[in-house]
């Protein structure tokens, strides 16, 4: 019988005086607590790789309370309603089916043929990574008909504003492009600087448009959520908790491209104009001190 492979990932952290406070341990590896400057953290890579893979089967316990549903919130959605799948109940994360048509993915792609940019390196997450097979260009409302109506579509279905929202970001991957976790959630000074005015990016709409056969799961560590790459559809989450602050449950990663080419597109939308709009949710609210 075949015995599964455990897959470890270990990295050293040197670490000047650790004390005797320190010897917690990870994994059942313990910590240097002989005043040592190394520490040894194992981190267990199962998960992420049966979430990579596609393969991971989520317990009852997660999933019996998910379901889908036609939303009809709006005048639009009552002629073409929304088809929702829920992925998450707390923190929210859904699917949109049949968000983006053929035509308007086709023309975005066109529209950045002309200045498509390669990404440079990027430290922003915990391990480094450099996107050699990763380019990107951001699209106006302004510049196109398609990427406005698309703009106006995200209200209809989510019920936030988007006056306050980024440029559209359109990315294309190659083979072997990935990103490590990051948390779209501002916590860098200069970004807060930046968006001063627009306030920290509340949600995130995730577009795919383009099929991949292997590989390029978008997914969500910590909540247990792989979400396949589907021409097409548009996945939503909260990047903040109600009480505004980043929720890091929300840290995702973008598995390695194994063929294919694959295109995405991403709207960032922030708080300000959404005070009023943004519903509460039960597991976000402040937990009372006894």
């Amino acid at each position: 019988m075949n015995q599964k492979i455990q897959c470890l990932l270990v990295i050293v952290v040197a670490v000047a005086g650790i004390g005797a406070k320190d010897s917690a341990t990870q994994d059942g590896v313990p910590n240097d607590t002989n005043g040592g400057e190394e520490r040894v953290v194992t981190i267990r890579m199962d998960p992420y790789m049966d979430l990579c893979r596609g393969v991971y089967v989520p317990p009852p316990s997660l999933t019996s309370s998910l379901y889908c549903w036609y939303d009809v919130r709006n005048a639009h959605s009552v002629i073409s309603p929304s088809k929702v799948e829920a992925l998450s109940n707390d923190p929210f994360v859904a699917l949109f089916h049949e968000f983006v048509h053929d035509g308007e993915i086709a023309q975005l792609q066109a529209l950045g043929s002309m200045h498509i940019k390669q990404s440079g390196p990027s430290n922003d997450s915990w391990l480094p990574v450099f996107y050699e097979n990763h380019q990107t260009y951001t699209l106006h409302d302004r510049d196109h008909p398609v990427v406005e109506r698309l703009t106006k579509r995200i209200e209809r279905r989510t019920g936030l504003s988007c006056d306050t929202a980024e440029d559209l970001k359109v990315i294309y991957n190659e083979v072997g492009a990935f990103k490590t976790a990051a948390l779209d959630a501002i916590h860098k000074k200069e970004d807060a600087q930046r968006f001063a005015y627009a306030g920290d990016r509340l949600a995130t709409m995730l577009f795919f448009l383009s099929d991949v056969t292997n590989g390029g799961y978008t997914i969500f560590p910590k909540l247990r959520v792989a979400i396949r790459p589907q021409k097409g559809t548009a996945a939503f989450w909260y990047n903040l908790k109600d009480t505004g602050e980043g929720n890091v449950q929300m840290k995702y990663s973008i598995c390695p491209l194994q063929d294919d080419q694959k295109w995405t597109a991403k709207k960032l939308i922030h708080t300000r104009g959404n005070e009023l709009r943004q519903l509460c949710r039960p597991g976000s609210a402040p937990k009372s001190e006894k």
